[in-house]
């Protein structure tokens, strides 16, 4: 009778010790979010990204219908860039951001510039990408926003697809999905 209760007991300890790592496994390391969008007929349109925690985001943008010869510049900024919107601007004057932002790389008043391509000749597509991190892992439930906006160098008056591509990956704890908005 002792050895039937001692067996339960096991058995019940790793029922419950399967339950919860089964319910560890559901914080994810990374969540993904595909967004469509529209670049206007001016060649530029922005996007927000907010996160309930700290995370990384790894930001790829796709432009279609990219005409050859085309140039697209991807601009970030913690909060809302102060100007929206199409402006004259030479990529060739500023450095891309290759990981932290600094004067190499800020558009006054629009952000920073962190990719920069060109469409080769026969492709209709680009990929513009960037990795940006709210890193504070003492802080890891504190929200935050970033926003990135496509920019078209030359005025065509066309619009171009765009696919807005966001994975976060946690800094500690676990990753939440983020929520992505076009404010233009």
């Amino acid at each position: 009778m002792m050895t039937l209760f001692l067996e339960s007991r096991v058995v019940r300890a790793l029922a419950v010790g399967i339950v919860a790592l089964a319910g560890a496994g559901c914080d994810a390391d990374e969540e993904s979010v595909t967004t469509e969008g529209t670049m206007r007929s001016d060649g530029y349109a922005l996007f927000a990204v907010d996160n309930k925690r700290q995370q990384r985001n790894d930001v790829t943008v796709t432009v279609g219908d990219a005409d050859p010869g085309a140039t697209y510049v991807l601009l970030y900024s913690e909060r809302a860039p102060r100007n929206v919107g199409w402006f004259r601007f030479d990529p060739g004057s500023r450095s891309r951001c290759g990981g932290s932002t600094g004067p190499h790389c800020e558009v006054p008043a629009f952000g920073h510039m962190v990719d920069v391509v060109t469409v080769p000749e026969g492709a209709s597509e680009v990929v513009l990408r960037d990795e940006r991190c709210g890193c504070d892992a003492d802080n890891d439930d504190a929200s935050w926003t970033g926003h990135w906006a496509v920019m078209r160098i030359e005025r065509t008056d066309r619009t171009n697809t765009l696919r807005f591509d966001v994975r976060a990956l946690k800094v500690r704890g676990y990753a939440s999905e983020p929520k992505v908005d076009q404010l233009q």
